[in-house]
């Protein structure tokens, strides 16, 4: 499933402080896991980094004959067309009231939110190795927990600190191990 990535040492406890990382911060002690929206949502995020996964690995094994940036366009209207016939269909059409101020939040959502992160991760994905790369989407949730400190004055308790910590201490390791390769490979040629 790594294609031509090989496992090195540092990637594979990379990998796993990464994996206990996430486990810390889904612990059972931290979330109402009688609460239905809670195990709702927490199996979106288990979907969401499952279809991560497929993604990665579907980037990596496709033979381009577009760049990322030239199917950009297509898969950007391709996915506006179908959340916006499920947001019709789920939540009815919407009342929109038109401003300066609302057309900017779309534009910066769809080009730099949306196109632009895609892109981008695209290139990531061809450049670097799948596995350094979805250990370095596991950054994602210490973005939001930060964030979440930051701005709401959300509590940070010791079990986020160790999440964060493995989280962080996996990519380094994991990205090391890319050097690593990097570095053998050219030394052999």
């Amino acid at each position: 499933m790594l294609g031509k990535d090989r496992l090195t040492a540092p990637k594979l406890a990379g990998a796993l402080l990464g994996l206990i990382g996430l486990a810390a911060i889904l612990n059972p002690s931290s979330i109402d896991w009688t609460n239905i929206n809670v195990l709702l949502g927490a199996g979106m995020v288990i979907l969401a980094a499952i279809s991560w996964a497929a993604n990665i690995i579907y980037i990596r094994a496709h033979r381009w004959i577009a760049s990322p940036l030239q199917l950009l366009l297509w898969q950007v209207l391709v996915a506006t067309a179908v959340l916006t016939t499920l947001a019709i269909i789920i939540d009815g059409l919407p009342r929109i009231e038109w401003s300066w101020r609302l057309v900017l939040l779309f534009l910066y959502s769809g080009l730099i939110g949306t196109a632009l992160a895609y892109w981008a991760m695209s290139m990531v994905n061809k450049s670097i190795s799948a596995l350094t790369t979805s250990l370095g989407t596991t950054a994602t949730p210490l973005v939001g927990i930060a964030s979440a400190a930051i701005l709401l004055s959300e509590p940070i308790d010791a079990s986020l600190a160790v999440a964060a910590g493995l989280i962080v201490t996996g990519i380094a390791l994991a990205t090391l191990g890319d050097r690593l390769s990097r570095s053998q490979a050219t030394a052999n040629g």
